[in-house]
C-alpha cells in the first residue's frame, strides 16, 4: 500500500476556512510527524457551498512542491452601508451599555472612531465594521448583546446571536456572491493617528471599551482567537504590538507571536489574565466592567486592570 507523505487530518479538529470563514476547514498533516503544514493547506468540508481546497503535493522530501489554489478576490461593501447603519443608532444595546459606564461625550467619540453601527437583524443589534487602512470595508459583523451585562445574547439553543452583513444581503438576493477577506477591527484608525504601539485583543467589544479606558493606545481586535495570524497582522507590522489574549489563550498566542517575530514583527504577549484566577474566556473588558460594578462609580483610579497594561 502506497504511503503518502501528506494527508488530510483524520481527527475531528476543524479550523476556519480561508474562503468561507466557517469552522469547516480540515488541515493537511505530514504523515510521519503528524504536524500541520500550515493554516492555508487543507480542504473545506462545505464542498457544495465553498469547495476551497489548497493542496500540498510531492512525495520526495527533496522535491517538495506546493500547489497553490488561488484565493478568490475579496469583495468590499460600500461606505453608504456604514452611513445607513448609523441612522439606526438611537437603539443599540452595546452603545446603551457603554453609556452606563462612560460619559455621553466619550461614548459618542468611540462610536464615531470605530464607526459602530446598528442592524435590524435583531432589535438593538450592533454592527462592527471591518475597515482597513485604505478605507475599504471588508465586512460587517453583527452581534447582539444583553444591554444590562454586555454579554453576548444567545438563542434558545445556547448559540450566540451572530451574523454578517454580506450573509443578510445574499439571503435577500441583494447580492449573489461575496468573498469575505477579514481585516482587523479598527484597522482604519492606524492611518488617522500618529501611533507607535498597537494594543491587540480578540473581541471588538473589548477593543472599544479598552480604547475608552486606556486611550493612549490604539486598540484593535482580531475578531476571533484564530484571527491572530500573519495575514491579519501584516498591515501593522511596523508598529510595536502588545497582544492581550483572553484567559486560557495565552500559550497559543505566545506561540504564534514567537513565529511572527521570526518574520520581523515586534509582538509582546501579556500574561496578566493567564496568571489571575478568572474563568476561561475572560477578557480585559470583563475585568474592567466588574471593577466598575464593584466600585459603583464610573472612574476607577489605579485599578488592577490599569496597572496591568501600563
Amino acid at each position: 500500500m502506497k504511503q503518502y507523505k501528506y494527508s488530510l487530518d483524520k481527527s475531528s479538529k476543524k479550523f476556519i476556512c480561508p474562503k468561507c470563514n466557517k469552522r469547516t476547514f480540515v488541515l493537511y498533516i505530514e504523515t510521519e510527524t503528524k504536524n500541520y503544514l500550515g493554516e492555508d493547506f487543507g480542504r473545506c468540508d462545505r464542498e457544495s457551498n465553498c469547495s476551497y481546497h489548497n493542496t500540498p503535493t510531492g512525495e520526495d522530501k527533496n522535491t517538495f512542491e506546493i500547489v497553490n489554489v488561488p484565493k478568490p478576490l475579496p469583495n468590499f461593501h460600500s461606505l453608504e452601508l456604514i452611513e445607513k447603519s448609523f441612522l439606526s443608532n438611537h437603539k443599540n444595546n452595546f452603545i446603551d451599555f457603554l453609556k452606563t459606564i462612560f460619559t455621553a461625550v466619550e461614548v459618542k467619540k468611540a462610536v464615531n472612531d470605530y464607526l459602530i453601527g446598528t442592524s435590524k437583524r435583531w432589535s438593538g443589534a450592533t454592527v462592527f465594521w471591518q475597515i482597513d487602512n485604505f478605507e475599504k470595508v471588508h465586512g460587517g459583523k453583527i452581534l447582539q448583546y444583553n444591554p444590562q451585562t454586555c454579554k453576548r445574547a444567545k438563542d434558545q439553543n445556547g448559540k450566540s446571536l451572530i451574523d454578517w452583513v454580506h450573509s443578510i444581503l445574499k439571503r435577500s438576493k441583494t447580492i449573489n456572491e461575496f468573498n469575505l477577506q477579514q481585516c482587523l477591527f479598527g484597522l482604519h484608525l492606524i492611518s488617522e493617528r500618529n501611533i507607535k504601539t498597537v494594543a491587540l485583543v480578540e473581541s471588538e467589544k473589548t477593543a472599544v471599551i479598552m480604547q475608552l479606558f486606556k486611550p493612549e493606545f490604539v486598540w484593535l481586535a482580531t475578531g476571533s482567537k484564530h484571527g491572530f495570524k500573519y495575514e491579519m497582522l501584516l498591515p501593522i507590522k511596523q508598529y510595536k504590538i502588545i497582544a492581550f489574549p483572553d484567559k486560557s489563550e495565552y500559550k497559543d498566542w505566545l506561540k504564534k507571536a514567537t513565529e511572527l517575530n521570526g518574520f520581523g514583527f515586534n509582538v509582546a504577549v501579556s500574561d496578566w489574565l493567564e496568571n489571575k484566577d478568572f474563568e476561561a474566556g475572560t477578557d480585559f473588558a470583563d475585568v474592567f466592567i466588574n471593577e466598575i460594578k464593584e466600585a459603583k462609580k464610573v472612574e476607577v483610579t489605579h485599578s488592577e486592570t490599569e496597572q496591568a497594561i501600563q
